[in-house]
């Protein structure tokens, strides 16, 4: 009882200790998320900046490059200054390669001349204008004869239009135009930007979308079917102040550029992702937890298991013990009288002979149940296989239990059917399954004075099996020892009190060799009194004991 008491406090104490574990870890994991949430907002926040910092600073680059300096366009005059400005676009390493037109517009007596620049050599060659240049060259016009600035472009435009000033007069002498190449940004330059600092893992995290304007137009999305983002986690500015002159705040997107840049978490928002992870932790946390406390169970279970088995141990030790005391008994006070010459009766040492060979067979017989239970849990129940002839073992098993069945003044009946086939396996270890069964019915249910002992074959299964019932008429097997009968060293509390003769080791040995056959053995109560031992061994196939049979194709 006290050990039972310091295993149960054991068990509570550490049910407490993982309860108040799981509590703290709930907790942890609660504070960790948030600061990991707020860690990874302030993360994307500054990942997309640095995106928009590196685009501004290649599109900026190119402009104040291109763009001919004021003093340049003063000493050295206008043509000149363009030169100036394209040597030092092309001492840039890397050059951006955004653009895919770079021109000039130039005022003239009949309108406004278009030039388009080479990027590689600096030449300008005359083009026309593009239809859908239309509309800036109409602003240039009116720029020219009304002299105020027409309407800025739409911010979803690929054009960035630059006036070049006359140093003196600080009049617009011409306008430097500037079109994004839409297949190098949107193809290439982007899908880069967004793979190489926000997604890249084959398993991308984000959702990434170019909006341009207050009004949000859709440049570019990397969702199906170019859907838009609804409430992105993290927003940047894009184009934000590449003018001469301070930026227009009001013009463009929410910081004044304009376009926005914006990411959302795939799994629906970075809240979202955190909470996921926050789950999963707690579910590893939790499957260890259970794991601490399924062990110390199992631990609690293997020690209770383990203190039953040095119990029984100790039993089964008390018990052969004492079963070999009696026939030692007689063996020694048989042998000390013959040998004294106390019997002189030649029927009388007849009889103390047959004393001394029938507990000397008692003897053996204990010695060969240890032997084989020791070597049914070597690995040894079945040394042999050949084909066994079912009613031959039963035979052996009935002529070797003779003794507990005279004893028990039992009859044995024995049904089966003219044919049954053999069974592969080791004839020794079958007789011995049949002398317990046998023998165990004559000890415990011999007081009904019948063993019965039918044979059949199950054809049912997919491979046909040999069944042999052993049954008899005694007081049955109390229903709390029905799940123990075939446990190790195991005996009923009745056999205990009645002092039947016993290791506690045939049972447990007659399922071990079941086993080792690919059979099995159970135990039942009948209805009308009694117990059933029932045993199921697959039958042989015909090629493997006739020689003449033909194998199955």
């Amino acid at each position: 009882m006290r050990e039972t008491w310091k295993q149960w406090g054991w068990l509570a104490v550490m049910a407490s200790l993982c309860a108040v574990l799981a509590l703290l870890q709930y907790r942890w994991t609660g504070e960790l998320s948030q600061a990991e949430q707020a860690r990874l907002g302030s993360g994307l926040d500054e990942q997309l900046r640095r995106m928009a910092r590196g685009f501004d600073q290649q599109v900026r680059e190119t402009f104040e490059t291109l763009l001919p300096d004021e003093r340049d366009v003063a000493d050295s005059g206008l043509t000149e200054a363009h030169a100036i400005a394209f040597r030092r676009w092309l001492r840039l390493e890397p050059r951006p390669q955004l653009f895919g037109r770079i021109a000039l517009a130039a005022p003239r007596p009949d309108g406004i001349a278009l030039s388009l620049i080479n990027q590689e050599t600096g030449e300008t060659s005359p083009m026309e204008w593009p239809p859908e240049w239309h509309t800036l060259r109409a602003g240039f016009e009116e720029r020219r004869t009304t002299g105020q600035r027409p309407p800025r472009l739409p911010p979803e435009s690929l054009l960035h239009e630059f006036p070049v000033f006359d140093p003196g007069t600080r009049n617009e002498v011409e306008w430097m135009i500037f079109e994004f190449d839409p297949q190098q940004l949107w193809k290439v330059y982007w899908p880069n930007q967004i793979k190489t600092n926000l997604n890249p893992g084959d398993q991308p995290d984000f959702d990434v979308m170019i909006t341009a304007g207050r009004e949000q137009r859709l440049l570019l999305s990397t969702l199906p079917n170019s859907a838009r983002l609804d409430d992105p986690d993290a927003r940047a500015q894009l184009l934000n102040g590449v003018r001469r002159g301070p930026p227009d705040r009001k013009k463009g997107g929410p910081e004044g550029g304009r376009w926005t840049l914006s990411a959302k978490h795939r799994k629906g928002s970075l809240d979202a992702a955190v909470r996921s992870n926050r789950w999963r932790n707690l579910a590893v946390a939790g499957g260890l937890l259970l794991l601490i406390a399924a062990a110390g169970g199992a631990l609690v279970h293997n020690t209770n298991k383990a203190r039953r088995l040095a119990q029984m141990e100790f039993e089964f030790v008390a018990g052969v013990t004492h079963e070999f005391r009696t026939p030692l008994t007689v063996i020694r006070g048989a042998g000390h009288n013959l040998l004294s010459g106390v019997v002189r009766d030649p029927a009388q040492r007849e009889r103390y002979l047959r004393l001394i060979v029938q507990h000397s067979e008692s003897l053996t017989e204990m010695v060969e149940q240890v032997l084989g239970f020791a070597g049914a849990r070597g690995g040894r129940a079945k040394t042999t296989e050949q084909p066994v002839w079912i009613l031959d073992a039963i035979n052996e098993g009935l002529e070797a239990a003779a003794g507990d069945i005279e004893a028990a003044h039992c009859e044995v009946d024995i049904q089966a059917p003219p044919e049954i086939p053999p069974v592969l396996g080791d004839p020794v270890a079958l007789r011995r399954v049949f002398q317990n069964l046998l023998g165990n019915a004559a000890k415990h249910g011999g007081e009904g004075g019948w063993i019965g002992l039918t044979v059949e074959v199950d054809k049912a299964s997919k491979q046909p099996e040999v069944v042999v019932r052993v049954r008899d008429r005694g007081p049955g097997i109390p229903a709390e020892e029905l799940d123990h009968l075939f446990e190790p060293f195991y005996r009923g509390e009745r056999a205990k009190a009645d002092q039947v003769r016993g290791t506690g080791l045939g049972l447990s040995l007659v399922s071990e060799i079941a086993q080792a056959h690919g059979g099995n053995v159970a135990a039942i109560n009948l209805p009308e009194g009694g117990a059933e031992f029932t045993l199921r061994l697959p039958a042989a196939q015909p090629e493997q004991y006739d020689e003449f049979a033909n194998p199955p194709r």
